[in-house]
């Protein structure tokens, strides 16, 4: 393995010298600089890491878990995460948990012994006394987006106001003049989805019908069959809130091999704003989650708490904002 003595010894400097230039730092001119990086280069420098970690104390590693990388929200996330954690000069080490929570904690229970720095671990990965386990032990933890069902304290967390985004979808459909409107909603873990858009259709006078609320389990395949059951009723829905996108695809895509028009014949509106709710036909109207900013605000309080920071807000609620695509439409004809 090279060494930073090896450079120092070709480039006739001192090892410190060697460390500055590399690191970017001191008084090393910008011509000596260049010959150390082409001497590094030439030997295929690498720095070690281990010797490093000893050194200050960190193994610049963090964990991250999450429920599923089979749902697209998921993943986006996790890129962005990733993407900030590199800026930082950090790895990321990523689990899936498959909605396991025992699962989970045997990913916990890995990645402490590999001595991370820091963990953030998304909504539905686990559920909250197992994700307590490492901030118990003193381990940096963030929640990230967790889900809606369960109290989680003074928990260093960064989630969405999920009840707006309910009232946001629920407010966009009654502007559009629908009066018979559905939800398709994963509960318990999105009650605040619910509650929101319950809230909304209330002050407008226009009370949910318990017909109207339909399970699902945000997924492509329980909001095709969600809205399968909608569809079927005697008097079907103008227009369905399917809380995440991926439940809205399903219900368009249910909508469409029940030989109806979507928005013409129903409106569709999801939640989320995953990359590809753009590209389907037609375009996804959503409640977008900012998933860039959820993420790297998670990342960046995760660092707060490693760092020690003082006075490091523990809670951060992010605003979801609606985007209009082609999916809803007005509805014109008498109720």
């Amino acid at each position: 393995m090279v060494t930073l003595q090896d450079i120092a010894l070709a480039v006739g400097v001192t090892p410190t010298t060697v460390a500055n230039a590399l690191k970017g730092r001191g008084n090393v001119s910008e011509a000596t600089r260049q010959r150390i990086l082409k001497c590094a280069e030439e030997l295929r420098y690498r720095p070690n890491m281990l010797a490093r970690s000893l050194a200050q104390g960190k193994t610049y590693t963090l964990g991250f878990l999450l429920p599923t990388i089979a749902n697209p929200f998921y993943p986006e996330i996790a890129e962005a995460v990733e993407r900030t954690a590199n800026q930082h000069g950090y790895q990321m080490l990523l689990c899936n948990t498959l909605y396991d929570s025992a699962l989970g904690q045997q990913h916990l229970d890995r990645l402490i012994s590999r001595w991370i720095d820091g963990v953030i671990i998304m909504g539905s990965s686990m559920d909250i006394s197992a994700a307590s386990m490492p901030f118990q032990q003193g381990l940096p933890t963030v929640l990230c987006d967790w889900q809606e069902d369960e109290v989680v304290g003074n928990f260093p967390q960064v989630s969405v106001d999920f009840r707006t985004a309910g009232r946001i979808a629920a407010q966009h459909l009654l502007d559009l003049g629908h009066h018979h409107l559905a939800i398709i909603v994963d509960e318990p873990q999105q009650t605040l989805r619910l509650e929101g858009f319950c809230s909304a259709l209330q002050t407008a006078g226009l009370p949910l019908a318990t017909e109207m609320i339909e399970q699902g389990h945000s997924t492509l395949e329980s909001g095709y069959a969600a809205a399968q059951r909608l569809l079927a009723l005697p008097t079907r829905p103008t227009a369905i809130f399917a809380t995440t996108d991926w439940m809205a695809l399903g219900t368009i895509e249910a909508t469409l091999d029940a030989g109806l028009q979507v928005p013409q014949d129903l409106s569709v509106i999801g939640l989320d704003d995953i990359a590809i709710s753009a590209h389907i036909r037609p375009p996804l109207t959503t409640v977008a989650v900012p998933k860039f900013q959820l993420a790297k605000e998670a990342t960046e309080l995760l660092f707060g708490l490693i760092d020690e920071t003082p006075d490091l807000p523990l809670s951060r609620l992010i605003e979801p904002t609606l985007v209009i695509r082609r999916s809803t439409t007005a509805h014109t004809t008498d109720d």
